[in-house]
């Protein structure tokens, strides 16, 4: 089963003009009635009627594919992980260790906020790709989702890596992504994988342990300095410390591959702070 998308231009422009009226009105009432710490009620609840607004306009990927000539990047994650993420109660489970786990200082370790920064420094390179999951009416932000029958997936994930410039795997525990790293390690060059772990030590041990039955040099049985995996041409792993801002945490991995990204002064600003759209 491929896509059963619903989205609307029309819900698209409402729900996020009603995000930016709860955020400002709600802000406004909060400050003027309540305790400072308050005015983050409406602020989030802003932030998430924009983010379903987002959804019903973001561009599905084999558009983003037809538009852009450039080589593709190509995301692959597990669906559970990504519906198990986009849960409220789990954007905060790793707020205790924030330190040890964020990708960059800017950037909270919850699932959703790691795609909408992977997603804007990416699509700098080329269309950041993924596949969709079936049967979903509205897809998850960050990449661009390509829809295709269950019975295909394989196949396109083939198709893409033969033509993506980098690939970043999310890792996680499911026997489709073990398939997929299979497939990296049989095809790919080793210097255009990222491999970002999870947070959690648990979560962590598990693919450790199954992933080592797979890759040439082994992940570390304990928790690693940094989430942020990339590789020498013999496969060892090599971890990315984090840094102010994703470009900047990454800019070891986009060197080795040729890569520059470029941003402008506000680009710059809004991204050492955080802000994306």
């Amino acid at each position: 089963m491929g896509a059963t998308l619903r989205q609307s231009p029309l819900k698209a422009t409402a729900l996020k003009a009603a995000g930016w009226i709860v955020v400002l009105g709600g802000s406004l009432v909060a400050l003027a009635f309540a305790p400072l710490l308050v005015v983050a009620v409406p602020v989030y609840l802003g932030y998430l009627l924009m983010r379903r607004g987002k959804k019903h306009s973001v561009e599905i990927g084999e558009n983003a594919l037809l538009k852009d000539t450039r080589a593709p990047v190509l995301y692959l994650r597990s669906f559970l992980d990504e519906a198990a993420e986009a849960s409220i109660g789990h954007r905060f489970k790793g707020v205790r260790r924030l330190e040890t786990t964020q990708l960059a200082a800017t950037v909270a370790n919850n699932g959703l906020q790691e795609q909408d920064a992977l997603g804007h420094v990416f699509r700098k390179i080329g269309p950041y790709v993924a596949l969709g999951k079936p049967g979903e009416t509205l897809p998850e932000l960050g990449s661009n989702k390509i829809y295709v029958p269950n019975e295909a997936w394989q196949a396109q994930v083939r198709n893409l890596l033969k033509q993506s410039r980098l690939i970043v795997f999310r890792a996680g525990r499911t026997e489709g992504l073990k398939w997929e790293l299979n497939e990296l390690l049989r095809t790919t060059n080793p210097g255009s994988v990222l491999v970002l772990l999870p947070v959690e030590d648990d979560d962590y041990s598990s693919f450790a342990h199954w992933a080592n039955g797979l890759m040439p040099e082994s992940f570390p049985l304990d928790y690693p300095s940094s989430r942020l995996v990339v590789f020498d041409d013999d496969w060892s792993p090599r971890y990315l410390p984090p840094r102010r801002s994703l470009t900047e945490t990454l800019s070891p991995f986009f060197e080795r591959n040729g890569i520059v990204v470029k941003e402008t002064f506000w680009e710059k600003l809004l991204e050492h702070n955080g802000l994306r759209w």
